[in-house]
């Protein structure tokens, strides 16, 4: 469960990197309870509760992010993105899960 919040979670962070940031982190609530944090660098990789470091790539038009995780690829479409600390959104990922990802800091 922990892959799929993460390769979800980097949707929202990615879509919603200031140019400048170094990185943003989501806090991933899922619909079954389960919470994760992610940490979404600018050089593309995202660690999750302080994991090993996962590529991702992010398609702004379709709001998709999709993860290189070690089960392989994994897409999930946010509802919209956001650039602010505090900004939620839902999702859902082509594993079926779903929830909510709030932003809860960025930093340069």
């Amino acid at each position: 469960m922990k892959k799929t919040i993460l390769c979800s979670a980097a949707a929202l962070a990615f879509a919603a990197m200031p140019a400048l940031a170094g990185s943003t982190t989501v806090e991933f609530a899922a619909a079954d309870g389960t919470t994760s944090v992610v940490v979404f660098n600018t050089d593309g990789t995202a660690t999750m509760d302080g994991g090993d470091a996962i590529p991702y790539t992010m398609d702004d038009e379709t709001h998709t992010v999709c993860g290189q995780t070690p089960d392989g690829d994994l897409c999930a479409t946010f509802d919209e993105t956001g650039t602010d600390v505090g900004f939620s959104t839902g999702y859902t990922n082509t594993a079926g899960a779903t929830g909510t990802a709030t932003i809860t800091a960025v930093a340069e």
